[in-house]
């Protein structure tokens, strides 16, 4: 990582130097009364000697503040301004000498009377310096909530999207990775939650410049920073509500030239893949399904069917599986051991006036079918020099290039009809054709629809030049630009696709060859481009005044975003050539469509700050902001902040504490801000086409969608954070615990009035939604150097998060119903009916209906085996002794926000062997099952085991599925209710990775600086403690029907030259 030059030291007036050691006195023994009082002791011990001396860096700069303890003696004294210091003593004596920020040092006093003593920065949280809005600061100085992560903590992991590695490694970010499709795989991120009901995502900044950061190459980041409470968002006015992510590349840095090859090759497979019955077992079910729905003499598969299936499913010599195939979509369509790589070269080094990164990336990712990869071309390029003495040129240029190849169906679409497809019905036969359900082929679908290329490229140019003014002393000015031009195409060729069905009743057996999709081929294709134009003007000042230090920034930002797409579509084509010019020229099959635009923005940013001796810390913080999407007049919103620290460690009534390293306290109230909807929604929106014909010749017209709102403004949010930071045992033992309050207001609603129909379009949407979220995130970690060659560290993460609507518009049935009330619950609360149980023998009169008492339920005839819901109120908010949606109460939490969050990284070294894990997890959050994981035969579709082995019969009544039915019934299977909740608590082993380091004299003899060999894990095993059926936790869908999450196996070199 870049060493970032630290501030100079500050000069303390004598007159304080005097007080902090009088104030260290009254915290010392009776026999220790500070500097002056062991002078008077030592004039009148003449046994004593004096010992002088003066604490400095390793650079040579004083350092004002300094302990220097006598522990022999029990006495102590602080260095003054100039670090200088006088202490009694003997020859033998213990000294011990400390500072916040340093790592403290120990020394045997011997005939020598003048001491030279050299301290060292601590290495780790003391001296960090962070990345904040517009600037860095040392992390002992901050006053905001501030998290960041180390890049060799996730470089080296075998993930495409570095979006993916977030979860559990940084304390309040949230991250849930839905699909693990190549090319879509990126997580949904949050920070400390959900706090609003509209655009939910945090701000990404990369070198200073809102971009996506998901798609570069993690061995090209330097750092990674998580910018949480007001303080620290406040500079990024109306988008910093949710969050900020703050991403800097690697620079280069004095020094010889350092070439570096990082890369890994592994192998992927599919996690908690559904278990689905064979086709025995699947008979067997639509059998005793035949049998409840009261035709005990009627069998969907007679006895000669199901030993053929058996014989199928065993592999016996004389089975058919042609005619009695046992199928399974996800076993017969998923290949196994795909293939991703991953690889980048970097070259940096420079001089005193220049400095120099470049590197380049290259990531391949097979998919689940052949027909699905994914390539990356990654690059980065820092160059900085020093033109003049006061003046220094960056540029900075980055990009990728992407390559996304998909079939023409979509994998949603391919997923669905595996579930589908029943073991019974072959996906592909013996002489290699494939087969047909409800007219689908599976494979058809995966390798014959066509294809979906989708090629894109963003190219990242900022070039930025500051200019110290060396006549004001830590004054300076920077100017940066940023061009951001972005391109991607689509290309969708859609073909028939062939099926093939099975006639029995020939000798040998013939295949009739269909056709499933369109009945020619359609071509669409489209292109967009962007251009993103970024103006920055600063103005810095930081500048010491013996114990004061004053920081102070100015900034105006300016956005300007050019948008253009065009799209084309031809059907019917009569020849396989996939170009537009190549279709139907019929007109009715051509189709186009072309829109621009553009978007502005402004802000005016400034930051003020205080630092008194390192220990009382104040920062006033704000931006003016200005956005295309609201009304003239209405366009401009101020965003301020207030944060307050206070570092107790460096207090002198806390120097005796010797065990402690920092101890801060800090606190942070302000506003932000958050676009809401989407733009332009202060006008009315008006659609346009072929209004009619008049003598049959078409008339373009247009209309009114929608009316606009011209008041639409800003959602705000009010935010409140509290934290300390406490560090112990010279960094051994550190801490970071924040408790957090937002309350945001302004959220975008539709409005439940009505209006009558002749009024002719909806109402607007309004500025009316509040709520508020609170909860504390902490992150904790332990680091010992037990020896030379043994080292533990483990760090952990914890974030919860609670939010509550306050205000949203809802029916009056919904709000007078407390059981059903939306308002002072949390967003994502799930509602249903509460299920008692199943309906048991008991429950009926011989005639088969419900005996007295026992509620009715309106979807139908009810038998033992069914479903039973709870009576919990009528319209008069009494029980009715019916079902209806009277009865709907809550079932579960929100299944896209855990609100507790958690991760545990243990790490190991010994010698040259390192060892590194990360436990990753989530509680507090619940699914709601559908489909096929509800229902066997859904849709005519399959089952899975744990249906056929834990459904009701007479002989099983606590079953965890219904009794079988051949049909969806709508008491069961179409209602929400608590039965189909699961808890989607999970615990997953994220990553685990070992490595071994060449030690240095076969580096020598290799004439290297470093070669590391390594093997590394992702997704390896994922535990739910409460749900049986084996679905992904974070998936995007609760039916199973997604791309799965993959595990992947790599293995790993580092080598620098």
């Amino acid at each position: 990582m870049r060493k970032h030059e630290k501030p100079k030291s500050m000069k303390i007036p004598v007159a304080l130097t005097l007080c902090a050691g009088i104030t260290l006195a009254c915290g010392l023994p009776a026999t220790a009364q500070g500097t002056t009082a062991v002078a008077a002791r030592q004039q009148a011990n003449d046994t004593y000697s004096q010992y002088s001396g003066k604490v400095t860096e390793q650079s040579g700069e004083e350092l004002t503040g300094a302990v220097i303890r006598n522990v022999t003696r029990n006495i102590a004294v602080v260095a003054d301004i100039d670090g200088a210091f006088t202490i009694a003593g003997k020859p033998g004596d213990k000294l011990a000498v400390s500072l916040v920020g340093y790592t403290p040092m120990e020394l045997t006093l011997g005939d020598q009377k003048t001491l030279d003593i050299k301290m060292s920065e601590h290495s780790e949280a003391l001296s960090e310096v962070v990345v904040v809005g517009y600037g860095t600061q040392k992390k002992i100085s901050t006053t905001a909530a501030v998290s960041s992560l180390k890049p060799d903590e996730i470089a080296k992991k075998p993930v495409a999207n570095i979006t993916n590695s977030l979860a559990g490694r940084v304390a309040g970010v949230i991250a849930k990775q839905g699909s693990g499709e190549p090319g879509a795989d990126g997580a949904s991120l949050r920070i400390r939650g959900v706090g609003t009901l509209g655009n939910q995502e945090p701000l990404c900044v990369v070198d200073g410049v809102p971009r996506d950061f998901s798609k570069i190459d993690p061995n090209m980041i330097e750092n990674i920073t998580v910018l949480k409470d007001a303080a620290a968002v406040a500079p990024y006015g109306m988008a910093g509500a949710n969050g900020v992510i703050l991403v800097t590349t690697k620079k280069g840095a004095e020094g010889a030239p350092v070439l570096s090859y990082s890369g890994y090759v592994g192998f992927q497979n599919p996690t908690r893949i559904t278990d689905q019955v064979n086709s025995y077992e699947y008979a067997l079910m639509k059998n005793e399904a035949a049998m409840n729905a009261g035709y005990p003499n009627y069998y969907a598969y007679s006895q000669h069917d199901l030993e053929m299936y058996r014989k199928t499913v065993e592999g016996a010599p004389d089975a058919d599986p042609d005619r009695y195939p046992n199928s399974n979509g996800l076993r017969d369509l998923i290949r196994h051991n795909t293939a991703i790589t991953s690889h980048n070269l970097s070259l940096s080094g420079g001089t005193q006036r220049v400095n120099y990164y470049v590197s380049l990336g290259y990531l391949y990712q097979q998919g689940m079918w052949r027909t699905t990869d994914y390539q990356r071309f990654n690059l980065q390029s820092n160059i900085s020099v020093k033109a003049t003495s006061s003046t220094t040129v960056d540029l900075n240029l980055g990009g990728w290039h992407q390559n996304k190849k998909y079939p023409g169906v979509s994998a949603g679409d391919i997923m669905y009809q595996a579930y589908r497809t029943p073991p019974v019905s072959a996906i592909k036969y013996t002489n290699g054709l494939w087969g047909q359900y409800v007219g689908k082929s599976l494979y058809g679908m995966a390798f014959h629809s066509g294809y979906d290329k989708q090629p894109s490229s963003q190219l990242n140019a900022t070039l930025s030049i500051t200019q110290q003014l060396p006549f004001v002393k830590g004054l300076s000015i920077k100017g940066v630009i940023s061009y951001d031009p972005y391109r991607s195409k689509s290309k969708n060729w859609l073909t028939p696709m062939p099926v093939y069905t099975l006639d029995a009743s020939t000798d040998p057996y013939t295949w009739t060859e269909g056709f499933q999709g369109p009945e020619k081929p359609y071509l669409s294709v489209s292109y967009s481009e962007d251009a993103t134009f970024t103006y920055q003007g600063m103005i810095n000042y930081n500048n010491s005044f013996g114990p004061h230090q004053v920081t102070a920034l100015a900034v105006i930002e300016a956005r300007d975003k050019h948008c253009w797409n065009l799209g084309a579509r031809r059907n019917n084509y009569g020849i396989l050539v996939d170009e537009i010019n190549s279709g139907s020229s019929d007109p009715s099959d051509i189709s186009n469509s072309g829109t621009s635009w553009r978007e502005r923005q402004v802000g005016y940013v400034f930051r003020a700050g205080y630092n008194y001796d390192n220990r009382y810390l104040v920062e006033l913080s704000g931006r003016y902001d200005g956005h295309y999407y609201f009304a003239p007049g209405k366009r401009f919103g101020f965003f301020p902040a207030v944060s307050l620290g206070w570092n107790l460690g460096q207090e002198a009534f806390m120097q005796n504490i010797q065990w402690l390293t920092h101890l801060k306290i800090r606190g942070s109230y302000g506003e932000s801000g958050n676009l809401a909807g989407g733009s332009y929604q202060y006008l009315s929106d008006y659609g346009f086409g072929t209004a009619g014909n008049f003598g049959g010749i078409p008339v373009m017209g247009m209309w009114e969608n929608i009316q606009g709102n011209p008041n639409i403004t800003w959602e705000k949010a009010k935010k409140f954070d509290i934290g300390v930071e406490f560090s112990a045992f010279n960094g051994m033992l550190h801490l970071e615990a924040d408790y957090f309050y937002e309350k945001r207001s302004n959220m975008l609603m539709a409005p439940n009035s009505e209006v009558s129909a002749e009024y002719g379009i909806p109402l607007s949407q309004v500025n009316a939604g509040r709520m508020h979220n609170q909860g504390v995130d902490l992150m904790v970690s332990f680091n010992k150097q037990f020896t030379h060659d043994w080292y533990f560290g483990v760090r952990g993460t914890f974030t919860y998060a609670h939010n509550t609507l306050d205000q949203i518009f809802e029916t009056d049935a919904t709000y007078n119903n407390p059981n059903r009330r939306r308002t002072g619950r949390p967003d994502g609360t799930m509602f249903g009916y509460k299920c008692l149980g199943y309906f048991t023998y008991d429950d009926f009169n011989p005639d088969g209906s419900l005996k007295s008492g026992i509620a009715t339920q309106p979807w139908g005839q009810v038998y033992p085996g069914d479903l039973r819901y709870a009576d919990l109120s009528g319209p008069d908010g009494v029980p009715d002794g019916k079902i209806d949606e009277n009865d709907m109460t809550v079932i579960g939490r929100s299944n896209w926000n855990p609100e507790i969050v958690f991760g545990l990284a243990p790490t190991v070294r010994w010698k040259g062997f390192d060892l590194d894990a990360l436990f990753q997890g989530a509680t507090r959050t619940n699914t709601s099952l559908g489909e096929t994981l509800v229902m066997p035969f859904f849709d005519s579709g399959s089952a899975t085991k744990l249906q056929f082995r834990d459904h009701w019969t007479p002989d099983n009544q606590n079953a965890r599925y219904p009794r079988l039915t051949s049909e969806v019934t709508v008491n069961n299977h179409r209602q929400s209710s608590s039965w189909w909740v699961r808890d989607a608590t999970y615990v997953r082993l994220k990553s685990i990775e070992l490595g071994y380091s060449l030690p240095k004299k076969a580096l020598d003899f290799l004439h290297i600086s470093q070669l590391r060999v390594y093997v590394s894990g992702q997704n390896l095993w994922t535990w739910t403690p409460f749900m049986k059926e084996i679905v992904d936790p974070e998936a995007g869908s609760a039916n199973g029907k997604y791309y799965m999450q993959q595990a992947v196996y790599s293995f790993g070199l580092n080598i620098t030259f």
